[in-house]
C-alpha cells in the first residue's frame, strides 16, 4: 500500500506510446484521471481521449475480464477497443487465484495472456513492511519484476539495504528503479516474462540467472521467511521422478509453496522444455526454441516460505536420468 501503483498507472495512460489499455481498478477515483482525458463516464467504466479505458472492479475480477472480451467483441454495449488489460490489484493482496485461472479457466486462457505480474516497492518504507507483512513478502516473492519506487527520498546506504532485503525474497525478478512511477512504456507492459514460449531473451529474464545471483541463493541452507532458491543439473532428466518432484513440492510446502518455474533437460528430448506452476496448479509444459546462451541445463526457481534448501537439492538429484542397464554381449554375460 502506497508504493506508488496509482502514480505508474497515471503514468501509463498519460503515454502515448502505451496503446489502447484497459485498466481495472477498484474505484475510479484512486487513479484520479485527469478530466482532460476523459471522454465519457459511465457507472463501471470510463472511456479516455487517448483511447485507454477504466473499469471498475465491483464485483468479480473474472467476471470483470469477460465483460470486457464481450465488449471488444460487439456483445455487450458499449463496444470498446483495447490490446492490453493492466488489473491494479489495490484490495487483492495475492495475485496467485488470478494466475491459476489462467491455467484452469480454459474459456479464459483462450481469451487472453498474463504478461507479468510487477510489484511496486517503496524504498522508505519495505523494509517495515517486510519485517511485519507476510503478504508483502509473498508480493515480493511472487513478481517477474520489482519496480524499486521512491528513489528520491531515501539516500545510498538506505538505497541498498532496502535493495537487499527485497533480493533476499527473490532474487530471480527483474528489476527498475525510478522516482514518481516515472517508467517508459516499454519496462511496464509487453514484457512476456510471466509464461515465455518462444523468444531466448524473454526465457533468460525469467529465468533470471547471473552467477551472482545464484551463488547469493545459497546464503541460507533453511529459513522460515519467504526465499527463493534455485536449483541446476548440467545431466539430463527423467520425465517421471521430475514429475513426482513437483507433486512431493506441493505436498510437503501446500500453501507455503508460492511459484516454481523451470527450463528442464529430458533424455531424447532436443529442446528445453518450460515447466511451472503458482502454489499447486501448474502450466502444461511447452517447449523453448533453444537454450539462453546454448548451454543446455536445467534450472529450476522455487519460491516460498520455508524453504529447506539442502531437501529440495537432494530431491532434485534424484531426478536425474539413469539409462536402464543394459546387456554387454561382449561379455558373455546372460
Amino acid at each position: 500500500m502506497g508504493a506508488g501503483k496509482t502514480t505508474l498507472i497515471n503514468h501509463l495512460l498519460s503515454d502515448p506510446a502505451a496503446g489502447k489499455i484497459a485498466v481495472i481498478v477498484n474505484e475510479f477515483g484512486e487513479i484520479g484521471i485527469d478530466g482532460d482525458l476523459i471522454a465519457r463516464a459511465t457507472e463501471d467504466m470510463l472511456e479516455l481521449t487517448n483511447g485507454c479505458i477504466c473499469c471498475a472492479a465491483q464485483g468479480d475480477l473474472l467476471d470483470g475480464l469477460n465483460k470486457l472480451f464481450m465488449r471488444k467483441v460487439g456483445l455487450l454495449e458499449p463496444r470498446i477497443e483495447f490490446d492490453k488489460i493492466v488489473i491494479e490489484t489495490t484490495g487483492i493482496a495475492d495475485p496467485s487465484p488470478l494466475a491459476k485461472l489462467l491455467y484452469t479457466d480454459l474459456k479464459l486462457d483462450l481469451t487472453f495472456k498474463l504478461d507479468a505480474v510487477l510489484t511496486v516497492v517503496d524504498l522508505k518504507h519495505v523494509e517495515l513492511e517486510i519485517a511485519n507483512s507476510i503478504e508483502a513478502q509473498k508480493q515480493i516473492a511472487i513478481a517477474d519484476k520489482i519496480i524499486f519506487n521512491k528513489r528520491d527520498l531515501v539516500d545510498d546506504a538506505e538505497f541498498e539495504r532496502a535493495v537487499a532485503v527485497v533480493s533476499a525474497l527473490n532474487p530471480y525478478s527483474r528489476k527498475e528503479v525510478t522516482s514518481h512511477g516515472a517508467l517508459p512504456v516499454e519496462k511496464i507492459v509487453d514484457l512476456d516474462i510471466f509464461d515465455p514460449k518462444n523468444r531466448d531473451d524473454a526465457i533468460g529474464d525469467w529465468l533470471g540467472q547471473t552467477e551472482a545471483e545464484a551463488g547469493h541463493s545459497h546464503a541460507h541452507e533453511h529459513t522460515p521467511e519467504v526465499s527463493a532458491v534455485c536449483l541446476r543439473d548440467s545431466r539430463v532428466m527423467d520425465w517421471n521422478l521430475i514429475l513426482r518432484f513437483f507433486v512431493e513440492l506441493t505436498e510437503v510446502l501446500g500453501e507455503d509453496l508460492y511459484r516454481v518455474k523451470g527450463l528442464v533437460q529430458f533424455d531424447n528430448v532436443d529442446r528445453p522444455v518450460i515447466m511451472q506452476g503458482v502454489q499447486a496448479t501448474f502450466s502444461p509444459p511447452t517447449y523453448a526454441d533453444s537454450w539462453p546462451r546454448g548451454v543446455p541445463e536445467t534450472r529450476i526457481v522455487v519460491i516460498g516460505r520455508g524453504l529447506d534448501r539442502a531437501d529440495l537439492e537432494a530431491r532434485f538429484a534424484a531426478c536425474v536420468f539413469t539409462p536402464p542397464d543394459m546387456l554387454d554381449r561382449g561379455s558373455g554375460a546372460i
